[in-house]
């Protein structure tokens, strides 16, 4: 009795092992297959053309080298750059090596990309770009695709005007305004280095900015420096045209010119502004400030002596000078002269007149004057 209840219950164990282990082998079949199921569906599937072999070109989306990954996560990549014609940029579709590649945007703003064709891409940016990458290959090609766009070449700069080399420039991400202007040369002497207009790319206007540190300058735009600058010309030693310093005045501007001659008016400027054609007499400690396109004359102030004299010529002119004290500036009369009578045509009359020589008779401004010989 003992050796039949022992063997029906050697034979209930080997029983339920054999379950337990059916059970087993069960449950490790379905998690495999699961598994097979989710990496069958990250495949990539593209669409099957005639002749091709659609096994041979599967491969897993998450297999991504180490190069792509580096190039995909490098610095500058710009998301918000805004692309335009001729551009280049760098897509990678990761684990796609057949679709990642160097693309240019052509003139009519499309990149032309492998499986799905012309895709816009002007005035959209690198992020935009990206999205709507990954939203057509979606669309019947990858079940999940991962795509990462960066540009390569950034379209250049044209700084013009008052630089020392205007013309293109190439951009950088992080340029700003002063920066741009030091990689042209920085400004020249003329240059108004306070306020400079900026044309955006695809704006039709300009802005007009002030000069300071920060200020960005995106791919595409036109920096324009203007010139600030004055024109002076007469009794000055440096005539020609000369830079407006901030604060300059009609006195500092003479300075700035190398100051007067000898002949010069020292009392009066004549200034005519920019766009006018009158002239106005300014003092020349008044303190008026010179404006950009401004021209500056500084007139003579002298007078004309010949005759009977030791030197004859021109000479300045002095507040007050009499006619005995501007023949003594002269050289003094000589033996031949009639130093009683003088002879003198006054700036613009076309006839000289006489004169008794007497100490009250003052020179005035442009006089000629002419000292006689006496017969006896």
């Amino acid at each position: 009795m003992k050796r039949v209840l022992g063997g029906l219950l050697l034979a209930l164990c080997v029983v339920m092992s054999g379950l337990g282990l059916n059970a087993g082998f069960g449950l490790a079949g379905a998690q495999a297959q699961s598994q097979n199921q989710g990496q069958a569906q990250r495949q990539f599937v593209p669409l099957v053309r005639a002749g091709e072999n659609q096994t041979g070109m599967q491969q897993t989306s998450g297999q991504v080298s180490g190069e792509e990954a580096s190039a995909a996560s490098g610095s500058g990549t710009g998301l918000d750059y805004v692309l335009a014609p001729n551009d280049r940029v760098r897509l990678i579709v990761f684990g796609e090596a057949d679709l990642s590649g160097e693309f240019v945007i052509d003139s009519a703003g499309m990149a032309s990309l492998p499986l799905v064709g012309e895709v816009p891409a002007a005035g959209m940016n690198l992020r935009t770009f990206q999205r709507e990458v990954e939203r057509r290959l979606r669309n019947g090609y990858l079940v999940d695709p991962r795509v990462s766009a960066q540009i390569l070449n950034f379209r250049p700069i044209f700084v013009l005007g008052e630089v020392k080399m205007p013309g293109e420039h190439p951009f950088a991400s992080g340029l700003t305004l002063l920066n741009a202007v030091a990689q042209a040369g920085g400004f020249t002497p003329l240059a108004n280095t306070q306020r400079v207009f900026i044309r955006r790319e695809g704006s039709a206007g300009e802005e007009e900015v002030v000069v300071r540190s920060g200020v960005p300058v995106m791919p595409g735009d036109t920096i324009r420096i203007e010139k600030s600058a004055m024109f002076i010309y007469g009794e000055v030693r440096t005539q020609g045209e000369q830079p407006i310093p901030p604060g300059l005045t009609v006195r500092t501007a003479v300075a700035q010119a190398g100051g007067f001659t000898e002949l010069a008016d020292t009392q009066t400027v004549f200034v005519k502004r920019a766009g006018s054609d009158q002239e106005i007499a300014v003092p020349f400690d008044s303190g008026a400030l010179v404006q950009s396109g401004d021209t500056l004359r500084v007139d003579k102030s002298s007078f004309f002596i010949m005759g009977e004299v030791a030197s004859t010529g021109e000479f300045p002119m002095r507040p007050g000078l009499s006619v005995t004290t501007a023949a003594i500036l002269a050289g003094g009369f000589t033996t031949r002269a009639d130093t009683r009578t003088v002879f003198i045509r006054h700036a613009g009359e076309a006839k000289e007149k006489r004169y008794r020589l007497t100490n009250d008779l003052v020179v005035k401004k442009g006089d000629t004057i002419r000292v006689p010989e006496r017969f006896f």
